[in-house]
């Protein structure tokens, strides 16, 4: 009996230490979304949306987005973004909504961001120079 009670904590505790390397491989920070890159002016592109496509978006550092016809600021308004604890971009009316719309970060370089939305929407935003 004694022997099948070290033999398991054995096994325990060599899936304790396996599960913790594997931890430690996935929290690599070279896989993680470096999320200042979304800082300044986008274009975007939406394959189901024109209208969204003829829109510059200018994500602040404060978590604002002001979308703009053409540079125009005559038509310009505000939403807002903030990121989840998934490291989604939650796309808010106001700072102060409790809930928004929820992107899934496909990629995020310092030129590009992909994003998809929870019905398969993909969007891809292209950096302005």
């Amino acid at each position: 009996m004694n022997k099948l009670f070290i033999g398991l904590l054995i096994v325990a505790a060599g899936a304790g230490v396996y599960f913790f390397v594997l931890k430690k491989k996935n929290d690599n920070p070279a896989t993680q979304i470096k999320k200042e890159w979304i800082i300044g002016k986008w274009k975007a592109e939406a394959a189901n949306d024109s209208a969204f496509s003829r829109y510059h978006y200018d994500f602040t550092k404060e978590g604002n987005i002001v979308r703009s016809l053409n540079d125009s600021a005559a038509v310009a308004d505000t939403s807002h973004y903030e990121w989840n604890n998934k490291s989604e971009l939650v796309w808010k009316e106001t700072a102060v909504d409790s809930s928004g719309k929820v992107f899934a970060v496909v990629k995020l370089t310092e030129d590009s961001l992909q994003v998809r939305s929870k019905d398969s929407v993909v969007i891809l935003f292209t950096k302005m120079k």
